[in-house]
């Protein structure tokens, strides 16, 4: 990741909204990029890698097109603007429960992995989520059905914090 750049591209898209980048409050940073608050209390996601920003798009388009902010009592950021030349995603702030970065989902697909590979990722993220996973599996089951296939299931993406059907608190 190169945060010079993602600075650099963050700026560039504020300045022509006349919006300013709060580089002191960094929401989130991963393997796709580097979200930040915007002084007009939205996010700004921008991504390293262009298969990223577009997977994500993607998803974001259809949740718009669908006019859904809430997948099973998982609040979704709303899409409010993006830039495919500077590789910024704009959304909604939201708090948990919620369901964030899309940007390794599979859009119209499922991944192609082997049979082994998938049953050690639902092991692990039945481990990671504990008694939660049937809640959260519901969830992306239903992110499914608008043809949204979820990746990167883990508490940093999926917090159940506050969840009525939540059976423990901070994941």
């Amino acid at each position: 990741m190169n945060e010079i750049d993602s600075r650099k591209r963050a700026t560039e898209y504020c300045r022509a909204l006349n919006r300013e980048t709060d580089f002191d409050s960094l929401l989130g940073t991963g393997q796709e990029g580097y979200v930040w608050r915007t002084n007009d209390n939205s996010a700004i996601k921008v991504f390293d890698r262009v298969v990223n920003f577009d997977r994500e798009l993607a998803c974001y388009q259809i949740l718009s097109t669908h006019q859904i902010s809430d997948i099973d009592g998982f609040a979704v950021p709303e899409m409010l603007q993006f830039d495919s030349d500077l590789r910024v995603i704009e959304m909604s702030i939201v708090a948990a429960p919620y369901i964030l970065d899309f940007g390794k989902c599979y859009v119209g697909r499922p991944p192609d992995f082997p049979p082994d590979v998938m049953e050690a990722y639902e092991r692990e993220r039945e481990e990671w989520f504990e008694g939660n996973w049937p809640m959260v599996q519901s969830a992306l089951w239903t992110l499914e059905t608008l043809g949204i296939f979820y990746n990167d299931a883990r508490p940093g993406n999926i917090d159940c914090t506050g969840h009525p059907e939540s059976k423990q608190t901070g994941l």
